[in-house]
């Protein structure tokens, strides 16, 4: 794995992905997921496409598994 340096510019997609994990990571977000406006091509596009379909699953899922526990209790 090369080491991280911080002689270079931050790539903006890269600045946004990290902000988007994390919010995904605190589960379903209160406010609206904050959208990328940076240089975008096919590839950026298909990353945040999968990401949003990605959250969506999991956000269905963790609503599954909460009702599934609030039945059984």
């Amino acid at each position: 794995m090369a080491a991280i340096t911080e002689s270079n510019p931050p790539d903006p997609f890269h600045s946004h992905l990290v902000a988007l994990l994390s919010i995904y990571e605190l589960g379903p977000p209160s406010a609206p997921i904050p959208r990328y406006d940076g240089p975008s091509d096919w590839q950026t596009e298909s990353i945040l496409r999968s990401l949003t379909a990605m959250a969506q699953r999991m956000y269905t899922a963790e609503e599954s598994l909460a009702a599934i526990k609030a039945a059984d209790a």
